[in-house]
């Protein structure tokens, strides 16, 4: 059975589906077989993200200009799925607590990604504090911190106070670029858009996948 991993947050403007979409693309570039299923039907972020990229005749997976399936909830069967090496989950924005527990009895890994401001930090804290009341969902939660600003300390700062918090938080740091805004509105991927530094945002989600998997 495929590895999964899935991303969640009680928090907007963190960049949720973001990660979900170029952590699966990263791993897909390492070789991996991997496939994204969108868990928030309301919002619809991975699924309209893949849109978007057909409608501007990408070439992915399916048509989609991303390089990997991307599903919806309802659509996903288990033959879909067995072949597969992961499963990228972006879930449902806000989730209630007793979904959250449910989660941890299905990803092996959840990754919470997080911004670097008091009030983010904070709300992660609540978040992590909850998983962690789970031993199952303990062992498995994992703090991103996403919309790192490129410059200064901060992402480094708010690494550390997590983890002086009891936090568990990924090394890799997701810095903020505008190649992450420029491929979601293109449909695809950071590293597939002209910016200077889509080379380097690519590099963080690269690195990360490599944490994680």
């Amino acid at each position: 059975m495929p590895k999964v991993l899935a991303v969640t947050s009680e928090k907007g403007g963190v960049g949720k589906s973001t990660l979900a979409v170029h952590l699966a693309g990263a791993l897909a570039e390492r070789g991996l077989k991997v496939a994204l299923i969108d868990e928030d039907p309301r919002v619809g972020s991975s699924i309209r993200w893949a849109a978007r990229g057909m409608n501007l005749g990408g070439s992915g997976v399916g048509g989609a200009g991303l390089p990997f399936a991307v599903y919806e909830a309802d659509d996903v069967k288990p033959k879909k799925l067995a072949a597969l090496d992961a499963v990228v989950i972006d879930t449902e924005g806000r989730p209630k607590r007793k979904e959250l527990r449910q989660l941890a009895d299905r990803a092996d890994l959840i990754l919470v990604p997080s911004g670097t401001s008091a009030l983010e930090l904070e709300a992660t804290l609540e978040l992590m504090d909850f998983l962690q009341s789970d031993a199952d969902a303990a062992r498995r939660a994992r703090v991103v911190l996403t919309r790192v600003p490129p410059v200064g300390r901060a992402g480094e700062e708010a690494r550390e106070d997590l983890r002086e918090a009891g936090a568990t938080v990924c090394n890799t740091l997701v810095r903020a670029y505008a190649a992450y805004q420029r491929a979601a509105e293109l449909g695809t991927l950071a590293r597939d858009v002209r910016d200077p530094r889509a080379d380097t945002a690519w590099e963080d989600m690269l690195a990360l996948s490599r944490e994680v998997l």
